[in-house]
């Protein structure tokens, strides 16, 4: 089964850039991470106990189009020889053979969160690192709410292990900078 996660965002960053800053989030977050020039080949995202389940091959394409970054990934999500091995194990028993079934499908979710946490982290990094499109007298000032909401973004990230705290820091220093 494929299944695709995009993201699009302004800035004038190149896509070089753009690939590099991925492809370390996703060296953090996968077991396996190949760059070919602007496109990246992720094996296992996230991985956990539940992924002996699955087998995923993301495949990352990075491109600029009218002054946006747009990232793409295609994900091909298929049951491992070991989803195999229990379900067969495990279909002569009452209901035990739903359990890989329920660990693949749980592990679905968790690939697809998993880069769509990394692309947002990205739009994050070049939008409010001031990497933008418009110049900067072009720009209206960032309320309080929207600043706010920014750190709690951050913030989350910081949580789930996809940003340190030093790296939440400076990108909270841009943020309260931006007023």
């Amino acid at each position: 089964m494929n299944f695709d996660v995009s993201k699009r965002f302004q800035t004038q960053a190149s896509p070089d850039d753009v690939t590099k800053f991925l492809e370390e989030a996703f060296r953090r977050s996968a077991s396996k991470v190949s760059n070919f020039g602007d496109k990246l080949t992720v094996e296992v995202v996230n991985p956990t106990f539940g992924s002996i389940n699955r087998k995923d091959i993301t495949n990352v394409d990075v491109r600029q189009k009218d002054g946006d970054m747009i990232l793409t990934a295609n994900v091909n999500y298929a049951p491992s020889v070991m989803f195999w091995v229990l379900f067969v194990v495990l279909i002569f028993t009452t209901i035990c053979w739903l359990v890989p079934i329920a660990f693949f499908f749980f592990q679905k979710k968790t690939v697809k969160t998993g880069i769509e946490e990394i692309f947002d982290r990205t739009a994050t990094e070049f939008v409010s690192s001031g990497i933008s499109r418009k110049a900067p007298s072009a720009q209206m000032a960032i309320s309080t709410d929207d600043v706010a909401t920014q750190i709690e973004k951050l913030s989350g990230l910081v949580e789930k292990g996809l940003l340190t705290q030093e790296e939440f820091a400076v990108q909270k220093a841009k943020i309260l900078g931006s007023i």
